[in-house]
């Protein structure tokens, strides 16, 4: 499996301090730009990027009112970066960058709704979301944005951005910032992989609401048979694993992850893992 690597830093050319901050990193990017705009002339793709970063600055607008000490963005190419807690400190910066991405997709949805009646063709996004710390320095206006970060943490906001395309999720929020709202999110413990460049294999979830709104009858029996079926998988039980994994298929055709999770199954059946094997999966950088 692979995913885009991008570089973690949001700008270059100012000096870095050595001041340190707990932040959450929001990261989001255009899916299948290219196969998006390959028809479009250059108008018609100016047009469809000012509408759609209008309609996402409205969203993190939204979260940075009264907050604007506490909440930095940047638009690049066709990525928004938003970080959380910089450059001063936000309590419950977690919390407020995952808010702001159920914004952003109901923004997107009202979007796309009106490009349907246009006849035109739909947008999707990645959100990525990391919470650690970073390096953090403001930058010149000239520049083309008002801050800088720089450390793991930016880039693996990245990542998990390339990893929505991957499992087919329109969130993916890494371990940090799981454990900073358990009680207050619904999620899927989607696997537990190691990246090119990373120390150590991760955990990733996918974001699927907040708790305030009920999860649906369908995507609970979702989540129990995956559940199952991981809990097979990283206990070596790869046959049992698959009969999980394809009752997730029988319910949702969709399901990317139980999917991928299927096809490693029927891959560790033919090779087996080593026995130093810890379940983990490596993505590499394309």
């Amino acid at each position: 499996m692979e995913l885009d690597s991008q570089s973690a830093n949001l700008s270059t050319g100012a000096l870095l301090t050595d001041e340190r901050k707990e932040v959450s990193i929001l990261s989001s990017d255009i899916g299948g730009y290219m196969t998006l705009t390959e028809k479009m002339d250059a108008d018609s793709v100016a047009s469809m990027l000012n509408e759609y970063f209008a309609s996402m600055v409205e969203a993190l607008f939204k979260s940075k009112q009264g907050r604007e000490e506490n909440i930095q963005s940047a638009c690049i190419g066709n990525r928004i970066v938003a970080v959380f807690g910089s450059p001063k400190p936000l309590e419950d910066h977690a919390w407020m960058a995952l808010q702001t991405a159920c914004q952003m997709y109901e923004h997107l949805a009202l979007l796309n709704a009106r490009r349907e009646n246009a006849n035109q063709p739909e947008i999707r996004i990645g959100i990525g979301i990391n919470s650690d710390s970073v390096f953090s320095s403001n930058i010149s206006a000239n520049k083309g944005m008002d801050f800088m970060a720089i450390g793991a943490a930016v880039n693996m906001s990245y990542r998990l951005e390339g990893v929505c395309k991957l499992y087919g999720c329109n969130i993916v929020i890494s371990e940090n910032t799981y454990k900073s709202c358990a009680e207050r999110i619904w999620v899927r413990e989607l696997d537990k992989i190691r990246i090119q460049g990373t120390n150590g294999p991760i955990t990733i979830y996918e974001f699927l609401g907040l708790r305030s709104d009920a999860i649906s009858e369908q995507k609970q029996r979702v989540l129990d048979h995956y559940y199952k079926g991981r809990e097979y998988y990283l206990n070596r039980k790869f046959a049992l694993a698959i009969g999980e994994f394809a009752t997730v298929r029988e319910i949702d055709s969709n399901d990317r992850a139980s999917t991928i999770q299927l096809k490693r199954c029927q891959h560790w059946l033919k090779t087996p893992p080593p026995e130093d094997w810890d379940g983990s999966w490596l993505l590499t950088p394309n």
